[in-house]
């Protein structure tokens, strides 16, 4: 019984309990720091990410397309050039043709109206005068005297919306006291559209 004692007691059985404390002390720091890098691992792989995106509307080209007369036409129609003449016009006639301008392009446009006569011979002695209307009365928006090289008219630009018209009235004059030469001159005159949208 007092070797039992002893045992228990004695210096092997305190170094036993000292060993296992320690023992159990170094287990429970182990899982100590094994928590803690656990919680760092996890912290990490639990960080949040996100996106978000914002996508524009449809784009579609635009194309413009000015065209003129009645039916409308790229170019020349033949109702304008039929009546703008005169094969025998003398200081003091006047002669005049409606226009009509139409937008069948996509978008609205703006446009500027130039006039050339073919040579200086005919074009010095002719005036052209452009008017809002379907005939040419009234006040005239813009007049160009002398039609030798090309001239703006003024009160241009003039905007036109997607599938409108813009109807005008053009006149080609001789003005009264104009001295024509012996030999008499030839030509014919170009009005120019030119459209263009910002």
């Amino acid at each position: 019984m007092k070797s039992r004692s002893r045992d228990t007691e004695g210096p092997r059985a305190v170094l036993r309990r000292v060993g296992a404390a320690l023992i159990s002390a170094r287990a429970r720091a182990i899982m100590s720091i094994g928590i803690v890098l656990g919680l760092g691992a996890v912290g990490t792989l639990a960080a949040w990410s996100d996106t978000a995106t914002a996508t524009s509307g449809v784009f579609t080209t635009g194309r413009i397309d000015i065209k003129v007369g009645n039916p409308a036409e790229d170019n020349n129609p033949a109702a304008f050039s039929t009546a703008l003449t005169n094969t025998a016009i003398i200081p003091g006639n006047a002669v005049s043709a409606p226009l009509l301008v139409s937008n069948s392009g996509t978008v609205p446009f703006s446009y500027t109206l130039s006039v050339v006569a073919s040579n200086n011979g005919i074009g010095t002695l002719l005036n052209s005068s452009v008017f809002a209307a379907a005939t040419c009365g009234g006040t005239a928006l813009s007049t160009v005297t002398g039609l030798g090289t090309s001239k703006s008219f003024t009160s241009f630009p003039r905007s036109i919306a997607v599938g409108s018209t813009d109807q005008l009235c053009i006149s080609v004059t001789m003005p009264s006291g104009t001295v024509v030469p012996a030999l008499g001159a030839t030509g014919t005159v170009t009005y120019t559209l030119q459209a263009s949208s910002s």
